[in-house]
């Protein structure tokens, strides 16, 4: 066996003792490969404390098998969470006094047949896992002393894979931190090598190369280092149970008080959330039956969604903080992941309505001035931009001649429009200050999104007299253009086939001819005045919908955001891994000679009075010692995969579909057609949605 490299918990460190050796049973995982092994200590406890804790072997094996079935199935697949050997704090002196006396390989054997015999069952235990095939032995040595202020480093000192003494030539110890649910964990982040993209051309030499075996496989590793501390804690729960009574006794009287108010705290929240549950359903039900309630639906599309978005996400929270799986309480990945998703609906559902708020609060101190805006924008807009923009084109604009009957008809049929549509919305803006009122308080009640998406609809409703002008201009210039083009295939001898969608030859007759003729003339001639007219409107229509989309697109964003993992990614970014890094440890000898070597302590012969003497012994080589950090995705690489999910593949389309309706006089898309809302109603009985809640509120505080 060539390399072994060594997982070893950094906040496991052994206590330093002065003069009484320590020895610790190891637990956690194995993994045989070619040419190397991966031993993954998850912890190690003294065999006192297992003596004391465990009556007997089958109570202590019972355990250690119950700690590997919550493990997860790949884990259990590929190792077994079991005893992997033992670990000796401080030499044994006779061995020390020995190694000047005899040779090394007498040591080696005496070492490992007499000094690791464990006590009580252990040593039984010991013999049955070594007779499976498997046992490690680690020494630490406290006289080295390193400048990561670790005190001990494990040595190891013999290895049996398959009943068999194992030589190692190079050793690797990583000290890493045991991952803690909340705190931090590892990842390989998505950044791996096999996730890269690959050019299009390749020599053939990458292609023999990816499919050799990877060097380092740290899948399995970092899987059990996230399963590390549900491990431990079955096996070493007795040991930590250490305080006395009269702090125990006070612990259990703050823990019921605790629960007590925890219990009422949530008898109150889930009958709040019972009314709120039974007002929404009531209101649901009295508006489906009102008469106009589809036309409304229609109408404003944008708010009705989002006032049914909202009401379901305040419907589901207790559905999304349920426990979904007993997975998340072992690995530690996955408990974050779980953690941040569970989490995910009330944070988005806390911070709409703190915008909401703010936004509310904004439009009910600012009630005048906002009045007196919009009336100051809708007349500029009409009077400036609209009649003195119809005005121009019936003239002569930017020098272009256009055809006066023509201009004038539609200047003419414009201004009416405009005209009858201002004089609509003048007798409804008597009722501004209650429309803006309402967008307060349904901010303050719903959220920011709902005022917005109202907005949103209020600005197509005020502005739909823009779009039916552009809607029939377009008409006419859409009209004009297919019959221009059918026109000239007409004296090209040409003609569209529908059914194959291609251009085939016709023999055209000379009436067929004429007729063209004298249809392309003034057809050509009438082109420019339309096509002026349809990009003035087609300007002001796309200006509209861009304005739309961008608060639509404000409207998505609030919504995917992930909040809550956000503010984790403020406060702990130890919880967003990215890949693993692994720092060197440098290491600083207290007394050792030049060649590296581990001294032994000095030696008296006994006999006739000699002079002590003193020797170095290479007995053990210091391995490779690392530290197992991590980086941490970025702000960008944590909410955008969110913002990717939701807009990606929406963009182009629209941009082409918009680009293409432009062109050809075609229908304008107004909307992007961002994806719905993935809750349906929820139907279920008051009782069980109390019940719900109040399910929800526990697994919230725990």
């Amino acid at each position: 066996m060539e390399r072994c490299r060594i997982w070893w918990p950094r906040q496991q460190r052994q206590p330093e003792l002065d003069s009484v050796s320590a020895r610790y049973v190891l637990f956690g995982w194995l993994f045989p490969r070619a040419g190397s092994v991966d031993i993954v200590v998850a912890a190690f406890v003294s065999e006192g404390e297992i003596l004391r804790s465990f009556p007997s072997l089958d109570a202590f094996q019972t355990i250690i098998l119950t700690s590997n079935k919550r493990m997860p199935i790949t884990l259990q697949e590929s190792a077994a969470f079991t005893i992997l050997g033992d670990c000796v704090v401080h030499l044994p002196r006779d061995f020390e006094a020995c190694c000047v006396q005899q040779k090394y390989q007498l040591l080696r054997t005496k070492w490992e047949c007499d000094c690791s015999v464990l006590d009580g069952f252990l040593d039984t235990c010991k013999k049955s896992v070594v007779k499976g095939g498997n046992w490690v032995h680690f020494c630490c040595k406290p006289e080295k002393s390193f400048k990561c202020n670790v005190n001990q480093i494990p040595m190891l000192h013999h290895l049996y894979l398959d009943d068999q003494n194992v030589e190692i030539n190079h050793c690797h110890v990583i000290l890493y931190d045991i991952p803690i649910a909340g705190r931090n964990h590892f990842s390989l982040g998505d950044d791996a090598p096999h996730n890269l993209k690959s050019p299009l051309k390749k020599p053939n030499w990458i292609y023999n190369l990816q499919k050799k075996p990877p060097a380092l496989d740290l899948d399995l590793i970092v899987l059990a280092l996230n399963c590390s501390n549900a491990a431990r804690l079955p096996v070493a729960w007795k040991t930590a149970n250490n305080s006395s009574a009269a702090h125990f006794l006070l612990a259990t009287v703050f823990d019921a008080l605790v629960q007590l108010v925890q219990h009422f705290t949530g008898i109150v929240v889930a009958s709040l959330s019972t009314v709120v549950y039974i007002f929404i359903k009531l209101f649901r039900k009295c508006l489906s039956h009102v008469s106009v309630y589809s036309m409304l639906q229609k109408v404003f599309r944008h708010s009705g969604k989002n006032m049914h978005l909202r009401c379901c996400q305040i419907l589901y929270w207790p559905v999304s903080l349920q426990e979904t799986s007993v997975s998340s309480s072992v690995n530690v990945e996955y408990a974050h992941k779980a953690a941040i998703k569970k989490h995910a609906l009330w944070s988005n559902i806390i911070m709409d309505l703190l915008m909401g708020f703010i936004l509310g609060i904004t439009l009910l101190l600012n009630l005048e001035t906002i009045c007196s805006w919009t009336f100051s924008l809708l007349h500029y807009m009409t009077d400036a931009v609209l009649r003195s923009g119809c005005v121009w084109l019936m003239g002569v604009p930017a020098g272009f001649k256009l055809n006066t009957e023509l201009a004038e008809l539609l200047g003419m049929i414009s201004l009416n429009a405009i005209q009858i549509y201002s004089t609509l919305w003048f007798i409804v803006g008597g009722f501004l200050r209650h429309i803006i009122q309402g967008l307060a308080f349904s901010g303050i009640l719903l959220g920011f999104t709902v005022p917005v998406s109202f907005f949103i609809d209020i600005i197509q409703l005020v502005t739909l007299h823009v779009t039916m002008l552009q809607w029939l201009i377009s008409l006419i210039y859409s009209t004009q253009i297919q019959t221009v083009t059918s026109l000239w295939r007409l004296f090209r001898g040409r003609k569209w086939n529908p059914l194959r969608q291609r251009l085939d030859s016709y023999d055209y007759t000379v009436e067929q001819h004429v007729v063209g003729s004298l249809l392309f003339t003034p057809v050509l001639l009438l082109l420019p005045t339309a096509s002026i007219f349809y990009i003035f409107f087609s300007i002001l229509s796309i200006t509209i919908i861009c304005l739309c989309i961008v608060l639509e697109i404000a409207i998505c964003i609030i919504h995917c955001t992930p909040y809550a993992a956000l503010i984790l990614w403020v406060t702990r970014r130890q919880r967003f891994p990215a890949g693993l890094l692994f720092l060197p440890v440098s290491l600083s000898s207290v007394s050792t000679d030049e060649d590296g070597a581990l001294p032994v302590e000095h030696c008296s012969t006994s006999g006739s009075g000699e002079n002590k003497t003193e020797e170095h012994i290479h007995v053990h080589s210091v391995p490779l010692v690392s530290e197992l950090n991590c980086n941490y995705n970025t702000l960008a690489q944590v909410i955008g995969p969110h913002y990717e999910k939701v807009f990606n593949g929406i963009a182009l389309p629209f941009c082409k579909q918009l680009a293409h309706g432009i062109l050809r006089g075609a229908r304008i898309p107004t909307t992007l057609h961002l994806p719905s809302s993935p809750y349906p109603w929820l139907h279920i009985g008051i009782r069980e949605y109390w019940m719900l809640c109040r399910g929800a509120t526990k697994q919230g505080r725990n």
